[in-house]
């Protein structure tokens, strides 16, 4: 029962992002919390705190994206929550990709998000078709290289 409630709790933060209530979901994320995105494409990076999770996110949503959660796995008490969900998404008629993204929680605050995808797929898309990525949607934001 626990783990279906869970589910339901990622499903409806995916739902609103995807609605762009941005600053909604940064709120769900820990004042330190991480968010790591692999490989060597503008989005990649490991991104610390509120401010730099949600300018990442924005910029996730500004390119419309297609994203389905098709499983959830739960595990561990509530103060030590481990959460990893398959999805799939397609942007643009250019991009497709699948992914799993595991969560620690602390009391539904995400602690870290990790992102496992086929980091490939996302530079070449990046490569191929720039005038799609949203790369001027970057901005500043300060981030470490993850490889």
């Amino acid at each position: 029962m626990l783990s279906w409630l869970v589910a339901q709790y990622v499903r409806y933060n995916v739902r609103r992002l995807l609605r762009g209530d941005v600053d909604g979901l940064a709120r769900q994320f820990g004042a330190d919390a991480e968010l790591i995105f692999p490989g060597r494409s503008s989005f990649s990076g490991r991104f610390t705190g509120r401010a730099q999770i949600a300018a990442w996110l924005r910029r996730f949503v500004a390119l419309r994206p297609e994203y389905v959660v098709r499983d959830v796995l739960v595990s561990g008490a509530p103060w030590n929550r481990r959460v990893a969900y398959h999805v799939s998404d397609r942007i643009g008629s250019h991009y497709s990709n699948e992914a799993v993204v595991w969560l620690r929680l602390r009391w539904l605050h995400a602690v870290q998000q990790r992102v496992f995808l086929d980091t490939e797929r996302v530079a070449e898309w990046e490569r191929d078709h720039p005038e799609e990525t949203g790369r001027e949607l970057i901005g500043s934001v300060e981030r470490a290289r993850v490889g």
